[in-house]
């Protein structure tokens, strides 16, 4: 006999899709590169690019949601 499923159960049992926050990383007004950050927090972001540039100084402008 098949076990009966809801379609919400159904939809329930998906796994979950992970979406990030991709920024644009400005110097100079130019850009220079794409960045996101694993726990989609701005200041992670801007944290790694702190340590990659050092005494650059930045700008992150929120581009979109990638999945």
């Amino acid at each position: 006999m098949e076990k009966v499923m809801s379609v919400n159960g159904f939809i329930g049992s998906l796994p979950k899709i992970r979406k990030r926050k991709i920024w644009s990383v400005i110097i100079d007004g130019k850009i220079v590169q794409g960045v996101s950050a694993s726990d989609n927090r701005k200041e992670s972001a801007q944290a790694y690019i702190a340590s990659k540039y050092p005494g650059q100084v930045f700008t992150l402008k929120f581009v979109e949601w990638r999945i």
